[in-house]
């Protein structure tokens, strides 16, 4: 689709794996674990020869080549951990693609009854697949030449297959926002800027007749009152801006809608407290969060969900010049809150309180989640491994991380103490923007964020500084951009469906 003079798609470097389901192999190779069982049918001269060659470890690969009923035919051997739990057997599932790729092979078969895992249904077992499956065939190579051919298709043998066909589709469904979010993510800021993630969200608007589309930017954010998003946004090329994409299938429900919220900070340099080099390389990532959100949207739509829901991005380039907003600067928020600047490098909570405020009274939301590369302070508390998340309601705090748990986005609970409030006190403002010190910075952040939750409003701060960008790949999460909080964000939605 052209819009402008930008193509914008999906393109073919996402590399998404199909899934098919089949009542037997129709593929040339076949996966199997390298068990005892698995190779009765082989001689005992050749067990003894794999037993003496293979690998040891725990997911370790081994391809061979034989002749079976007359047709050649490969094996890929794969040792399962035993008593594996479900993250091992998604990382065997991994493993596998990336053995049979560096070998140029396009296809595979995998038949569920040589891989049971403890407590984990068939049909579980089938969208673990398909969805570690789809997401290990990624790789961002818009600017350089894969090394290999994408693995394409990976088949699922079970006798009754038909009655999986759901599951991989909708598990298919739901992994392509998560790839959405990816490339998002990894495309570089000069690039990627605020009206590229209009376009996105005009392009995904186009598919599917529910959504429709509402963006604010330059004198409308402020004649609106939006000083903060207009604040960080003012110093670069392009306007700042807030955009909102509205789903609503449910045309006469007097339901108000869910609102999900990402930060889309196309490239940070942190203002005028400026990135120094080792830290501003990557601030193409910072608007990961919207990236989710976005993803998030593009899930539900192919799953045609029956719930209302806003999914709003506040955008902006946190650049420098002689327009840049400054440290100790007094912004007057849209709640009518005044919030003196502690560092201009703490912009993502700025625009996000302003389309907190204006999301909550525009659309009256029982609930409202925020995504957002936040702090850095998340990660030194949790690593790239898990997503902060806040809560003014442990309820909703429990059904994300539990949403969570369930998709293998781990998301650990974080608190907001009075003492985090306490450390944004002014002496020249309602608020400070940052604490007073180095320490605890992810939950004085948060606390911020609260101050424009109303009463009335359960809310959720979804911090994904650490596992929405990885410095190296893990498994079927690549480095760079990974989509996280795509399928939390869909997960929980469904349950609440």
């Amino acid at each position: 689709l052209m819009l402008g003079s930008r193509l914008f798609t999906i393109s073919r470097r996402c590399y998404a794996v199909r899934v098919s389901l089949s009542s037997k192999q129709s593929t040339g190779t076949r996966i199997i674990p390298n068990t005892e069982e698995a190779l009765s049918g082989s001689s005992a001269e050749l067990r003894k020869m794999i037993k003496e060659s293979s690998p040891s470890a725990p997911g370790s690969t081994q391809l061979l080549y034989s002749i079976e009923n007359g047709a050649p035919e490969r094996k890929l051997l794969v040792n399962v951990k035993e008593d594996g739990d479900v993250n091992d057997f998604r990382s065997v599932i991994h493993k596998s693609i990336q053995h049979l790729r560096s070998h140029n092979v396009k296809d595979a078969t995998l038949c569920l009854d040589d891989f049971p895992v403890k407590d984990l249904s068939k049909q579980d077992q089938v969208d673990h697949i398909t969805r570690t499956a789809v997401l290990s065939g990624y790789e961002f190579s818009k600017y350089k030449k894969p090394k290999n051919e994408p693995f394409e298709h990976l088949e699922i043998c079970q006798s009754n297959a038909s009655s999986y066909e759901e599951v991989v589709s909708e598990s298919t469904k739901i992994t392509s926002g998560t790839l959405f979010a990816r490339d998002l993510g990894n495309e570089q800021g000069d690039v990627a800027n605020p009206e590229y993630l209009e376009e996105a969200a005009t392009t995904l608007a186009k598919e599917n007749s529910a959504f429709s589309l509402r963006v604010i930017k330059g004198k409308e954010l402020q004649e609106l009152g939006l000083n903060m998003i207009t604040a960080v946004g003012q110093a670069a090329q392009w306007e700042p801006r807030l955009i909102l994409l509205e789903y609503k299938p449910l045309k006469d429900n007097s339901e108000t809608p869910v609102v999900l919220l990402g930060k889309g900070i196309t490239f940070d340099t942190g203002g005028l407290n400026l990135k120094p080099t080792g830290f501003i390389e990557n601030m193409h990532m910072d608007m990961c969060g919207a990236a989710a959100v976005l993803g998030t949207a593009k899930a539900v739509s192919n799953l045609n969900l029956q719930q209302n829901i806003v999914f709003a991005l506040s955008v902006a380039e946190n650049s420098i010049s002689e327009k840049a907003y400054k440290p100790g600067a007094i912004l007057k928020s849209y709640s009518g809150k005044t919030v003196e600047v502690g560092n201009t490098d703490a912009e993502g909570r700025l625009v996000l309180a302003d389309a907190l405020s204006y999301t909550q009274e525009i659309y009256k939301p029982k609930t409202i989640i925020d995504v957002a590369t936040l702090t850095g302070a998340c990660v030194v508390a949790l690593g790239e491994y898990a997503a902060g998340l806040f809560s003014n309601k442990p309820e909703l705090q429990k059904e994300l991380c539990d949403a969570g748990s369930e998709v293998l986005e781990r998301c650990w609970a974080m608190p907001i103490f009075p003492e985090h409030t306490e450390e944004l006190e002014s002496k020249v403002a309602d608020t400070s923007s940052t604490g007073k010190g180095r320490y605890g910075g992810a939950s004085t952040a948060a606390a911020f964020l609260q101050k424009f939750i109303q009463d009335d409003v359960q809310w959720a701060h979804m911090d994904v500084a650490g596992p929405a960008m990885y410095s190296e790949a893990r498994s079927y999460m690549p480095k760079g951009s990974t989509g996280f909080g795509v399928q939390t964000l869909v997960q929980y939605l469904k349950k609440q469906n």
